[in-house]
């Protein structure tokens, strides 16, 4: 496998990453080719390293991946097969062993997972059926199972999903411009605020502050990020100050902020740019750092950080390889890490 200075390659078209809670191994979900490539996350440098067997089969055109928090477990929504995989990973090797059951059904064309902050739950957005399935997570197998009521209705197109961490609250973007925001009551979604809230042109990638304060959106067919306050007890949302600001780039389509809550950092896929912004505390408001944009190789489409804020992976669809960064603390800049 070839590597070359900051960037690894891995299998056609890399679309989605996932580091696990230990941050010990990343993951990467590769469009073109159906499969899961596997890495070893090598300490101090942060490099790369290919897990023994990788890549790993998953479905068609598998789309998004999502690790779950507190069990060993990487779940991938296969958008052409309507399903989504499950996996056990080895906690000592990374490599990935399909679960008893998997694939579990989803709705038309999956196109994002994310497991909810306790690891009991689990949602799936079905872009092509404009709505929300949902699952509970069995504890020791790791088997999805749907519940009742669901699917759960949501706006045209949804791509992503992010959960606020007390597990109460869940935001939805939509394609078609808007977001939708709900309560979780025992795992059924209920929508908070009808109409939605305006999300921008197309909004494709959503994230929450650690804090649970802040909502981002990357709204691709705007060239800017979308950013909501969260009220805490209601879980309604509240533009905030001069929102939306300039993504640094063209067609944001990928969105991370670090665990610390420092930063966050946008995939502009037409510019070949990772832009990077310090979050002002206590507004929320995301500022651009000084020469806060870094090439990416082509086509950056996914972001991922691992869970100490050291290090960012960036998955670059029209290259078909991985860039890998350090994170520089003290002024939210960038650095190719090393090969060692």
């Amino acid at each position: 496998m070839r590597s070359d200075g900051s960037r690894i390659a891995t299998r056609l078209n890399p679309i989605s990453i996932a580091v696990v809670p230990s941050g010990d191994f990343l993951y990467v979900a590769n469009w073109g080719t159906h499969d899961i490539s596997a890495y070893l996350i090598r300490r101090p440098s942060g490099f790369l390293i290919p897990v023994e067997g990788s890549p790993f089969a998953a479905g068609r055109w598998p789309h998004s991946l999502a690790a779950a928090p507190k069990a060993p477990f990487l779940y991938s929504a296969n958008g052409d097969s309507n399903n989504v995989t499950g996996f056990r990973i080895d906690q000592a090797t990374g490599i990935l062993q399909e679960i008893d059951g998997s694939p579990f059904p989803a709705g038309k064309h999956p196109e994002f997972i994310c497991i909810a902050p306790s690891g009991e739950l689990a949602y799936v957005c079905n872009g092509f059926a404009g709505n929300i399935s949902a699952y509970s997570v069995d504890p020791e197998s790791g088997a999805l199972h749907e519940l009742g009521g669901s699917p759960f209705k949501s706006g045209e197109k949804p791509l992503a999903l992010a959960i606020e961490p007390s597990g109460r609250f869940a935001y939805v973007a939509n394609r078609r411009s808007d977001i939708w925001a709900y309560g979780i009551n025992r795992g059924a979604l209920e929508i908070l605020a009808d109409p939605p809230y305006p999300g921008g042109k197309g909004p494709t990638a959503i994230v929450i502050h650690p804090s649970g304060d802040f909502v981002y959106f990357a709204n691709f067919k705007s060239d800017d990020i979308g950013a909501l306050q969260i009220n805490r007890a209601t879980g309604l949302l509240t533009a905030l100050p001069g929102a939306p600001y300039p993504s640094g780039g063209r067609v944001p389509v990928g969105m991370a902020v670090d665990p610390l809550g420092e930063f966050l950092f946008v995939a502009n896929g037409e510019s070949d740019e990772i832009a990077a912004f310090r979050i002002d505390d206590p507004t929320g408001v995301p500022n651009m750092i000084p020469r806060g944009r870094f090439v990416s190789a082509k086509m950056p489409c996914a972001l991922a950080v691992d869970p100490l804020g050291q290090f960012l992976y960036a998955a670059n669809w029209a290259s078909h390889d991985i860039s890998c960064w350090r994170i520089e603390r003290a002024g939210g800049g960038l650095s190719p890490v090393g090969i060692g």
